[in-house]
């Protein structure tokens, strides 16, 4: 590949936070039906669901997108408010990582279904603005077809000028992961450091699989010629 560039997830994929998202939908929840949700429930009805899901069966009604918005963003932000209480670094290795993508003059950009105010917030905490132009990455602001299907994707290229056969990416979970390749990614890189899915480097265009940045070696050889 004489031309690269790269896209990133962000949730799992630069920040490990999932044990976070995890909390604050305990939290949120037991907030909301006054009872106490055990891991079990967590695992059948919380993990890798959407926010709809996990919502109309704890309230056990059908809800309006108004209001699954209004509980989704109270949920966000007693996830913000535990990410501020521990600040927890980027994933292992990610900050070398970028900082050789920058001086290496590569084009890099986010496609993240995290919405504008979390964001906005990953922005101030981690001083993304380092390494991405705010303008131009690509988040749920509800104009465009959230993973997995590629409209992310294809934007997030288009911003940065960067052809499908010129792309790689780097993603945490199998809709994200479906979402690049359906944009026509053929180099994904899967980060399992904290999904711990390893079964990630089955997935069509998955051509390596890592725990962090750790793991790379200095350049980009591992994304093939």
């Amino acid at each position: 590949m004489a031309k690269i560039g790269i896209i990133f997830d962000f949730n799992g994929t630069l920040l490990f936070d999932g044990k976070y998202h995890d909390a604050a939908w305990r939290i949120f929840l037991q907030d909301l039906t006054m009872q106490d949700i055990s891991h079990k429930e967590m695992n059948l009805y919380v993990k890798n669901k959407s926010a709809k899901e996990i919502l109309e069966h704890f309230t056990g009604y059908e809800l309006s997108s108004d209001m699954i918005n209004q509980f989704a963003e109270e949920k966000e932000r007693v996830y913000r408010s535990l990410l501020s209480k521990d600040r927890p670094g980027l994933a292992p290795g990610a900050e070398e990582f970028l900082n050789f993508l920058i001086l290496s003059r590569t084009p890099v950009n986010i496609a993240s279904t995290a919405n504008i105010e979390n964001m906005n917030y990953y922005f101030e905490e981690y001083n993304l603005g380092r390494w991405f132009t705010w303008e131009k990455v690509v988040i749920a602001s509800g104009d465009i077809p959230p993973k997995p299907h590629p409209d992310m994707y294809h934007a997030a290229m288009q911003k940065i000028g960067l052809e499908k056969s010129e792309t790689a990416c780097f993603e945490d979970s199998e809709i994200g992961i479906k979402s690049a390749f359906n944009a026509g990614i053929n180099h994904i890189i899967a980060v399992t450091g904290d999904s711990k899915n390893e079964s990630l480097n089955k997935r069509p265009g998955v051509i390596a699989c890592i725990k962090d940045y750790t793991e790379l070696n200095q350049g980009l050889d591992i994304l093939g010629d």
